[in-house]
């Protein structure tokens, strides 16, 4: 469900951004074009990209670690499939980090009531989404990693 949802945030990205070109270049030889006032695109083009790649990374972070498969392509499985794993659990705490990072900022921003700056969405569930997304991603890459690094196995992907 995340995954459709960072789907639907990337195509509606495209569209704001399709939008404004078609619009900016339309008002160039359209003079009607030129009085239409529209503003908050570059934040909902922002916010809807950090949706797109906060609800895509739980479901990619165990795809290819090409850094990985480069230096180890020539140890046997379990160690390549070792150093995977471990490299897995780094990706886990990067993501409890970036979680709690976020999560800081959205309390924060209950607090001090901040918003965007153009069209005022409330910062706190923004950033609220995203530290979920990264806390899912961080219990995706533990569970792929300890399980690595305990049978010596490559995750299947």
């Amino acid at each position: 469900m995340l995954l459709v949802i960072a789907g639907i945030a990337l195509v509606f990205m495209m569209g704001v951004t399709l939008f404004d070109v078609i619009v900016r270049n339309l008002g160039r030889w359209i003079d009607a074009v030129q009085e239409i006032s529209y503003t908050g695109t570059i934040e909902l083009v922002r916010y809807s990209f950090l949706l797109a790649m906060a609800g895509a990374m739980p479901w990619g972070v165990e795809k290819s670690q090409v850094v990985v498969e480069l230096f180890t392509q020539n140890l046997p499985e379990a160690w390549r499939a070792r150093v995977d794993a471990f490299f897995m659990v780094g990706f886990g705490v990067l993501g409890v980090l970036i979680a709690y990072g976020l999560f800081n900022s959205g309390m924060q921003a209950i607090g001090s009531g901040e918003t965007t700056s153009d069209l005022r969405i409330p910062m706190a569930p923004i950033e609220f989404g995203a530290s979920f997304c990264m806390a899912l991603m961080a219990l995706r890459a533990f569970l792929v990693g300890i399980i690595g690094l305990r049978t010596g196995e490559p995750h299947v992907v």
